[in-house]
């Protein structure tokens, strides 16, 4: 059975649904932007979905398919593959307990799909430098949380496994901190941005310090950036203990 993600899921070898960016008076595809050009003009980004046809004319000539989804924060095309699949046999959705960042590591890991759960547990990102309001507005984080937070303080958004805990520190330097002490037997920390490239920098040396070669850096997927914001940036631990 072949396997089927889309454009917010930065897989290799795996054919994908398109999602697309507004760009001035047109749209880009999603997995054919240079994202260091995009995330040094744009500021602001919008998705435009598919159409219904071009969805169904994507995902009919792969069934029987799997398609593979995030549930953090949500998956852009969810409600209409579920109608798709209504009307079309052999269509299997699977919506795994993982951000986006951490389906494209699965997915690009080689462990076979029938581990996906002992993965998911093993992984945590942390969302740092978000406008909160944003967030709330993209239903990331919840009005309860959001209302909780000093918003001119440094805050972090931490997705684990069906779980998400969001909280403040006084500065930047409080919050890489924080974030590197709960770190325990890591096989791999994975940062992505949407900009702000010497700040990523400087935090990726202060990982490094600590995790070597462990850790990696590299630009956000655009999709991602239109929910979690520009100038933000994730990071995803894979924990050794738990993942094997």
């Amino acid at each position: 059975m072949k396997i089927l993600v889309d454009d917010s899921i930065d897989v290799k070898g795996v054919e994908k649904i398109p999602l697309y960016i507004e760009w001035k008076s047109g749209k880009l595809r999603v997995s054919e932007i240079d994202r260091r050009s995009y995330f040094s003009l744009n500021k602001k980004s919008a998705i435009v979905l598919p159409t219904f046809d071009e969805l169904n004319e994507v995902v009919s000539k792969l069934v029987p398919v799997k398609i593979f989804l995030p549930s953090r924060p949500f998956s852009f095309l969810k409600d209409e593959l579920t109608f798709l699949s209504s009307l079309i046999d052999g269509i299997s959705i699977i919506e795994e307990k993982m951000d986006a960042v951490t389906l494209s590591l699965f997915l690009n890991s080689g462990i076979s799909i029938d581990n996906d759960i002992v993965f998911a547990r093993s992984a945590t990102t942390y969302l740092l430098f978000s406008d909160l309001s944003f967030l709330r507005k993209n239903d990331v984080i919840s009005e309860r949380k959001a209302s909780m937070i000093i918003t001119k303080m440094i805050n972090i958004v931490k997705f684990g496994f069906g779980r998400t805990v969001v909280k403040s520190m006084w500065s930047l330097k409080n919050a890489v901190s924080s974030i590197i002490e709960e770190i325990d037997k890591p096989s791999s920390i994975i940062l992505r941005y949407s900009g702000r490239e010497k700040t990523v920098e400087s935090i990726t040396k202060e990982f490094s310090k600590k995790f070597g070669s462990r850790v990696s850096s590299d630009f956000m997927n655009p999709a991602l950036a239109s929910i979690y914001g520009h100038d933000t940036l994730t990071i995803t631990v894979i924990s050794e203990e738990k993942n094997g």
